[in-house]
């Protein structure tokens, strides 16, 4: 008895120590593996500051903004130069009630001039006639046919319309399968003039002036984002906001919280960057900061009751949890993850707001999740223009008919915009660099 009083401490202390040797050498070995693996840091992700006192230390606000201002205006009038290529909608987006005779006599009329030559005056009175008519699958063909010389994305776009109409139209049929093939060579150049952009930026980011375009397109995005969803606060009034956490005078409790709540959440999504898996709870937790200021008791938490937007209505609150689990699961897929990265997030996107999980705050938190895969996958995030947003509404509308590249191409092409922004911004801080004549070039 009194010999095992002895040896059993001794056992204990010898236990202790190998314990001791085993988590100093084999736990923090296993733990870095892993963090190597789960956290490679993104290439742009730096373009979502996690404090905004990195920008405040460089640029205080206190101090005179003239140049600060002429790099935001030279951004602003680079974006809204690409507004001419993509704020269009394919055909107008307002109906216009006409009875059949009217909505004939106008496509004939249509016709005539384009026989003799007169563009402009056809494609008025096409567009009047998709107008009255826009689920008329002759009308839609017709006004395809006419744009196709030119514009053959848009009129690809109008035959699947005509078909979804009417699936048996011959001449709609005809004219896609000779469309099609052309219009998916397009969207195939367009991602690969993203990735060529995107290789030129990654040099351009080493600039050390170009923490003043970061800086600005951060705001902008801010003022995008939620200028989308009405909130009228201007770039310099959101900037205020957030570098002084003052009020602005005349503007709604609403409209600062909007800013706010995006703000927190952007911090969140660059968190996010560096995890392998996007699970309904990181998504509850994007949600959870978009609306955390503006609605806290339904922030983070999937709607109980039914909604509607527009003609289009979201499934019952009772299939979200079902449905949720089933997309995040396809988010994370090989399937996923095997194809190209803006089409992966123009998906998640789309998916997202198509199931409209949450009773507001849907879009903001869908956007978010978009960004968060194009900064996963080594490209910047993209920025859809409050000025886009009917075109933006119009693709949606059209994925929810069951069209859903142009949706994909309206993504693709707001991340190729937003290269351009950030090449435009940097062009003149270098004038010697390696990739000004790349940049020139493209």
């Amino acid at each position: 008895m009194h010999v095992l009083v002895i040896v059993i401490p001794i056992l204990l202390s010898v236990i202790s120590v190998l314990l001791a040797l085993l988590q100093h050498c084999y736990f923090p070995t296993t733990v870095y593996k892993r963090a190597s693996i789960y956290y490679n840091t993104p290439e742009f992700e730096d373009l979502i500051p996690t404090d905004k006192k990195s920008f405040e230390l460089g640029y205080p606000i206190a101090m005179d903004l003239h140049n600060e201002d002429l790099v935001l205006n030279d951004l602003t009038s680079a974006l809204k130069f690409e507004l001419k290529d993509i704020g269009k909608a394919a055909g107008p987006s307002k109906r216009q009630m006409g009875t059949d005779s009217e909505v004939y006599n106008t496509i004939q009329a249509a016709l005539a001039f384009k026989m003799i030559g007169k563009g402009n005056k056809a494609m008025k009175l096409f567009e009047h006639a998709s107008a009255m008519a826009p689920d008329n699958a002759d009308v839609l063909n017709w006004y395809g046919e006419f744009l196709e010389q030119h514009d053959i994305v848009t009129a690809d776009e109008l035959y699947f319309k005509a078909l979804t109409y009417s699936p048996d139209h011959q001449a709609a049929l005809s004219n896609r399968k000779r469309t099609a093939p052309v219009v998916d060579r397009l969207d195939l150049k367009l991602f690969q003039e993203i990735d060529k952009l995107k290789d030129v930026l990654k040099n351009r980011m080493k600039l050390d002036n170009f923490d003043a375009v970061k800086k600005q397109a951060y705001y902008l995005h801010i003022y995008h984002t939620i200028g989308i969803e009405g909130n009228t606060m201007t770039v310099e009034q959101l900037r205020y906001v957030l570098e002084t956490g003052h009020v602005v005078s005349g503007k709604s409790l609403l409209e600062h919280n909007e800013v706010l709540g995006l703000e927190k959440a952007m911090q969140y999504v660059k968190l996010l960057t560096r995890t392998e898996y996007i699970g309904v709870k990181e998504i509850l937790g994007i949600h959870r900061r978009v609306m955390g200021h503006v609605d806290p008791i339904k922030s983070g938490v999937f709607r109980a009751e039914k909604v509607f937007i527009g003609s289009h209505v979201p499934p019952p609150h009772e299939e979200i949890p079902s449905l949720m689990e089933n997309y995040v699961e396809w988010l994370n897929s090989e399937e996923a993850y095997t194809m190209h990265p803006v089409r992966h997030a123009a998906l998640a996107h789309y998916k997202l707001v198509d199931i409209h999980p949450f009773v507001d705050g849907n879009g903001r938190t869908s956007r978010l999740i978009m960004n968060l895969i194009l900064l996963k996958a080594g490209y910047p995030p993209a920025m859809i223009l409050k000025e886009q947003r009917e075109k933006y509404y119009d693709t949606l509308k059209a994925a929810n008919v069951g069209d859903v590249k142009p949706f994909v191409r309206f993504v693709a092409q707001c991340t190729l915009q937003i290269l351009d922004m950030y090449l435009h911004g940097t062009r003149s801080l270098s004038l010697d660099g390696p990739d000004q004549q790349e940049i020139l070039e493209i």
